[in-house]
Formats: C-alpha cells, sequence, structure tokens
C-alpha cells in the first residue's frame, strides 16, 4: 500500500516492536534491476526524510534493496552517509533490521502507530516487462531497441513487441526529434533515424516504480552526456551488457548503466556493469575509443582511470575488469599505463567494431593485442 505524507508518499510503512514501544518506519524499496545505479537514490531518499522529519517527528525510513551479491546494497549504504535526518535502516528484501540496525536511536512510541493515509493507487496495465522498458528509457531519454533490450536486460525480439505494446497505450512513442543540446545558442539538429522515447505518462510510472513521489525531482537518474545519443560510441556504452554477455557466456551480468556518474571520481565510465565472473563479484568498467587524444594523453587518462576505478571497487570489495574498446595504437598506448596490476584487477583490450568479442580474463594480467 502507498501511504503518504502530505506531498511525500512511499510504498509501505509499518510499526515495528522494539524494547518496550514501537517504530513509525516508512518503506521505500529499490530493485537493482530497475535500471537505476545504486548512487542515484542518495540525494532522492535525503529529500524524501527531510520532509517526513518536519511532518513526523517520531519516523523512520527503512530501506530495503533487492540485489543479488553484495556490491549494490554495500553502495546504496554509502551513498546514504553520512545519513538522512531521521534514523535509517537498510537491509535486503526479506530481512528485517534489528534496533541497531538503525543509523541512531529510534523515537519509539507507547503503542503501535496508526497508520499515515493511505493513497489510492492508479492501475497501470503494464507487464513487468514493460515496466522494464520504462524504466530504461525513463533514464535514457531515448534509444533504439538494441539499446533499451540490453539496459532492460531483455532479448531484442522481446523488447521489440514490447514496445510495440507500450506504443499502442501511448506510454512510449517511435519518433525523429532535436538532439539534446547543450548551447542554445546553436541551431537545432534532428536526430538522424528514429528513437524510442517514453511518454509522459509512461515516465510518471515510471518514476513512481521508483519510489519517486509525484512532484519530486529525480533529473539524476539520467546518463551524462546526452549529447552523444545517436552516436555509435553511445550505442556501444549502451549495449556493454549484451556484448559482455556474448564474449563471456559463463559470466553472469546481472545489470549494467551507460555513461554513470559516480560520486567521489572525477572519470565517467562509458559503461558499467556488475555481475560474477569466474567466482567473483566483478565491476565490468568500458572505456570506447580514445583515439582522438594523442599517445602520450591515452597513457596518462588511462592511468588516471585505472587509478580511480581500482579505489572504488576496493571500498564495497568487488574485483575490476577493466576494458577498452578501440584500435591497436591505443591499445599499446594505454598498456603503458598498465603496470604492476593487482590480482583483483584485469585489463582486458577489444576491437571496438567486432561485438560481442574479448579475450579471455586473467586477473593480474593485461589481455587481448
Amino acid at each position: 500500500m502507498t501511504v503518504r505524507i502530505c506531498n511525500v508518499t512511499f510504498p509501505d510503512w509499518v510499526s515495528l516492536p522494539f524494547q518496550d514501544g514501537w517504530t513509525d518506519t516508512f518503506i521505500f524499496r529499490i530493485d537493482a534491476r530497475s535500471c537505476i545505479p545504486p548512487f542515484e537514490f542518495g540525494p532522492l531518499l535525503k529529500r524524501m526524510s527531510a520532509h517526513t522529519r518536519s511532518k513526523r517527528s517520531s519516523a523512520s525510513i527503512w530501506v530495503q534493496v533487492d540485489a543479488p551479491g553484495e556490491w549494490y546494497l554495500a553502495e546504496v549504504k554509502r551513498s546514504l552517509l553520512p545519513g538522512l535526518k531521521l534514523p535509517y535502516a537498510v537491509t535486503r528484501v526479506g530481512e528485517e533490521p534489528s534496533y541497531l540496525d538503525f543509523s541512531f536511536p529510534l523515537k519509539l512510541l507507547y503503542s503501535r502507530s496508526q497508520p499515515p493515509p493511505v493513497v489510492e493507487e492508479q492501475q497501470h496495465s503494464v507487464s513487468p516487462e514493460e515496466l522494464r522498458c520504462l524504466q530504461a528509457l525513463g533514464r535514457m531519454e531515448k534509444g533504439n531497441e538494441q539499446e533499451v533490450a540490453s539496459l532492460a536486460g531483455l532479448p531484442v525480439d522481446i523488447t521489440r513487441q514490447l514496445l510495440a505494446s507500450l506504443e499502442e497505450k501511448k506510454l512510449a512513442v517511435y519518433k525523429i526529434s532535436p538532439k539534446i543540446r547543450r548551447d542554445k545558442s546553436k541551431p537545432k539538429q534532428m536526430d538522424l533515424f528514429p528513437l524510442w522515447h517514453p511518454r509522459s505518462r509512461g515516465l510518471s510510472i515510471a518514476l513512481r516504480s521508483w519510489g519517486v513521489p509525484n512532484g519530486l525531482d529525480f533529473k539524476n537518474r539520467t546518463e551524462e552526456n546526452l549529447q552523444q545519443i545517436g552516436t555509435p560510441h553511445r550505442q556501444i556504452s549502451r549495449n556493454w551488457s549484451e556484448w559482455l554477455k556474448s564474449a563471456w557466456p559463463q559470466a553472469e551480468i546481472w545489470t549494467g548503466w551507460s555513461e554513470v556518474r559516480i560520486p567521489g571520481i572525477s572519470v565517467i565510465p562509458d559503461g558499467l556493469a556488475w555481475g560474477r565472473i569466474q567466482g567473483y563479484e566483478t565491476l565490468f568498467w568500458l572505456e570506447v575509443g580514445d583515439d582522438h587524444k594523442s599517445r602520450d594523453k591515452i597513457t596518462d587518462i588511462t592511468a588516471r582511470r585505472l587509478d580511480q576505478a581500482w579505489k572504488f571497487c576496493k571500498q564495497t570489495g568487488v574485483q575490476l575488469a577493466y576494458t577498452q574498446l578501440s584500435t591497436k595504437w591505443v591499445h599499446e598506448a594505454a598498456k603503458w599505463a598498465c603496470v604492476q596490476l593487482p590480482g583483483e584487477m584485469a585489463v582486458v583490450m577489444g576491437n571496438q567494431r567486432r561485438f560481442g568479442e574479448l579475450p579471455v580474463i586473467e586477473w593480474g594480467r593485461v589481455m587481448g593485442k
């Protein structure tokens, strides 16, 4: 049931018994496969908690995360630091928090609290798979069928049918539109070919599925560098998860994102996927191209990317598979930065023109021509 505090809504509410009292706990749910990186929910929850605390002093928040592995859950927890304006706990779905799991002491009530007002939920006739396509489009803003399929984790032929169904329901549209521009003084340029866009009602469904209250901003959900949409570079970035599944069918690729802004890191990976390979939970970091840079610049920036990517992975204890998809001379320049690799990192060099092809991964080494 969706509950409301003035203009802010939460997916559910519960009063938990602790010691000699009861909590007043609002539930927020996060699905790791809903096309949003784990760090994007932090700013949203901080705004929601500040409003909730001002209206209900006894309130606390219970964040329930549905995710395999350890990394996504750990990043959700880290993204909420130094904390919210009220007590909060982060657990997996199905695990109930203890009193000590909350960030600071709860304000307990003498009796079970009265539930907040229930919001009558609108019924949307979309399947879980259609919702996943809307979620992918909600982050992409626009894209082709292959890109939607890769980011939604669905087969292309099924995605094509789902998008046609969403178009019939007036939740998505296939059209040509002006490209997104940073400099509004320049004349508009049109897309070179039609792309899928979420309609306003389709985007609204995606936002509600992420737990975003009506009227609250969630602009940080979108990819970085939106002006690159429609370019070959962005197409490779968005198809990174499918590239990995084709290259390493023995790996588990749980989900992935393109153009991810990671807190505390100055470099932006072209693609970031997450899963397990050779028994290790792993982040698969993608960089595409770089052939417009000088050899020295490629070496320097590769060294900086590797350093920051590795520091980021060490924070939550996952392995790093760093991939450079580009030309042979770029690989040669990049290799000068790939020295003394730790045993939990691998660097892979691949050809950006050969979709689904990568050399076998070996930890602590650079693989590829």
